[in-house]
């Protein structure tokens, strides 16, 4: 079992590493990379303009949020003396996307001043824009939490996906990839938008318990073909099954997957890596820099690949495997790691937990 603090960590600061080592080069052809960083490509996370520490985007910024909505959820459900059920953590998780779409310097006339509470919208480097998507920016803007079964939109994208990996870390008695789903929708309305986020979730979950990567790939895929609209996200998902069993990453194989524009797309490139680095490296921190570098140089969504191959090889190996990989720290790597020791804690009857994560 690794439902322990240290994976749990491993797990969002290797998000939040595998996102910062991307970002700068997005969406940004293979060819262009090694132009402008030379033949290797990006090999180290690149401090902010004027700072001292590598900059995360909006996805590992709501990814923080994530957690904050699920911590929020808890605390109601321990105070109300009711389940802890998936209705009330969608809309938590939902209200919390709003304090971070206030950070954003947006907010919807829904709200007053009151609602944006907690110690999360409070710290100021989260009010940073990382030009976020307009998918979940338009989304949230509206007001309206969208569902699997009342969507906002149709979109396939990645936005959804990327923040979704607390949900596995928590020991959830409700049915995690349903969670997984309905949290992406929340602004993802499209079916290869939210199934790779239950996909994920699952994944996440069978790591903590401590299964193997091709085991729990399984059982998500299992999952998976139980629901409507699933052609694209389990072909995606079975050809990568295929390609990690072949020994060594290549580009070529990467770039197979697709581009990681869309979800589905994107979550098979980071499974295939992290998944081949699992099962034919000895996991050394070298071997982890190097799946990390993997999932950054090639065409296409450079920072979602990187953030959910870090995910995954963070929660399979822990923070000591993850921390202090790049001679460049993240940012805000402190308040990172704390709240996932508060997902480990996940409630305290204490004054002080209260004033961080309020009921309401």
């Amino acid at each position: 079992m690794k439902n322990k603090p240290e994976y749990l960590e491993g797990c969002l600061l290797g998000g939040a590493i595998g996102d910062a080592l991307g970002a700068p080069v997005e969406f940004k052809k293979y060819d262009e990379i090694i132009t402008v960083y030379g033949e290797n490509g990006i090999i180290e996370l690149i401090p902010g303009l004027g700072r001292k520490e590598a900059l995360i985007t909006d996805g590992t910024q709501m990814t923080m949020f994530t957690v904050e909505g699920l911590l929020r959820s808890m605390t109601r459900a321990k105070r109300k003396g009711v389940q802890w059920d998936k209705n009330d953590i969608a809309h938590t998780v939902f209200r919390a996307y709003l304090r971070w779409l206030y950070t954003q310097g947006l907010n919807t006339p829904h709200w007053a001043e009151k609602d944006y509470d907690g110690f999360l919208v409070k710290i100021k480097k989260l009010h940073a824009y990382r030009e976020a998507g307009i998918t979940s920016i338009t989304a949230l803007g509206k007001g309206i939490k969208g569902s699997v079964a009342h969507p906002v939109n149709d979109s396939k994208g990645c936005g959804g996906l990327m923040r979704i990996a607390p949900i596995g870390l928590v020991d959830l008695e409700e049915d995690v990839f349903e969670i997984g789903c309905e949290v992406a929708a929340i602004t993802h309305g499209g079916a290869c938008a939210y199934l790779p986020a239950g996909t994920l979730a699952v994944i996440i979950k069978e790591l903590v318990r401590g299964q193997e990567i091709t085991y729990a790939i399984g059982r998500a895929l299992q999952r998976l073909k139980l629901e409507p609209k699933n052609e694209q996200c389990v072909e995606c998902i079975e050809k990568t099954l295929i390609l990690i069993e072949e020994d060594g990453i290549t580009r070529e194989k990467i770039e197979s997957l697709g581009e990681g524009i869309f979800a589905h797309e994107a979550l098979a490139m980071a499974l295939y890596i992290a998944g081949n680095t699992i099962r034919h490296t000895k996991g050394t921190r070298e071997d982890i820099r190097e799946a990390l570098c993997k999932a950054v140089n090639h065409n296409g969504g450079s920072d979602i690949v990187g953030a959910i191959t870090g995910q995954i090889l963070g929660v399979y190996y822990g923070v000591e495997k993850i921390e202090n990989l790049f001679k460049v720290p993240v940012e805000l790597e402190k308040e990172i790691r704390d709240l996932a020791k508060d997902l480990y804690i996940l409630y305290e009857d204490t004054p002080q937990w209260l004033e961080k994560y309020p009921a309401w």
